[in-house]
């Protein structure tokens, strides 16, 4: 084997087992490397596209309906059940990909900011019960947002997040580090995205991501090399989306910052 690839696993290796150290059992603000600037309340700056600013007039002016983009908006205006405010409340479906939120306009490179609450099963206000949703660049790269079950409920703090579990880049990159909260809580993803480079129509590079969970950043200049239940990974740019899974999600704060 080639000793300077040997070191270099190595390293990572190391690196990763050190982050699984500072984040071991520990809410995001108490872990090394927090930034409050990518976390939960952070403003829109000037120039940003806000995608949903509390209202259903939001809604209807950026966003429509995935996969049938002539079907009425299911989603719902809610209150916020964690502080003051109103919410967009995924709302439809039972199962995924049958009534799915994605922006009108599309992207290639972009900064955005969504947050987010996991309150488990539709209907009874309560923050309880498995969670599922998820946050795709371009409509192709989904960031998974899934709460813990079985074994891992009990201790999420420590919970060994896999490909399939919250800020993972779902069933391709798990995050660097956990820093979860509670159903009940909000939760943020941060992102600076750049999209796959192309020779024509010859993929000559995979498109890379850069995530903060909460102030902690689980992804950095990641390489994204699968899509996941979105629309066909082209040249073309897409726009995001957020996902119904049957489940209760609210999103909040959602804005993006052009950058193509």
């Amino acid at each position: 084997m080639n000793s300077k690839f040997l070191t270099s696993t190595l390293i990572v290796i190391f690196s990763l087992s050190i982050a699984g150290i500072l984040s071991a059992g520990k809410k995001p603000e108490e872990q090394s490397g927090y930034e409050k600037g990518k976390d939960v309340g952070l403003k829109a700056p000037k120039g940003a596209e806000v995608l949903f600013d509390g209202t259903m007039k939001s809604v209807k002016k950026n966003w429509v309906m995935w996969p049938k983009k002539d079907m009425d908006i299911t989603w719902k205006i809610m209150d916020n059940p964690n502080g003051g405010g109103k919410t967009l409340m995924t709302d439809g479906g039972r199962k995924w990909g049958t009534h799915d939120l994605v922006t009108k306009k599309k992207y290639s490179d972009y900064e955005g900011h969504v947050e987010f609450i996991m309150m488990g099963a539709r209907g009874d206000n309560k923050p309880d019960g498995y969670t599922n949703s998820g946050v795709y660049m371009q409509n192709r790269y989904e960031i998974q947002i899934e709460s813990p079950k079985g074994k891992d409920i009990a201790d999420p703090y420590n919970w060994k997040i896999g490909p399939h579990g919250i800020a993972a880049f779902c069933m391709d990159r798990v995050p660097d580090r956990n820093a979860w909260r509670p159903n009940g809580q909000w939760h943020a993803f941060h992102f600076i995205f750049k999209d796959a480079k192309w020779d024509g129509d010859k993929k000559v590079a995979n498109a890379r991501a850069t995530v903060w969970w909460n102030g902690i950043k689980v992804h950095d200049n990641a390489e994204i090399k699968k899509a996941n239940g979105g629309i066909k990974v082209t040249s073309a740019p897409g726009g995001l989306k957020l996902q119904e899974h049957g489940q209760d999600v609210r999103f909040r704060n959602v804005w993006i910052i052009d950058q193509s």
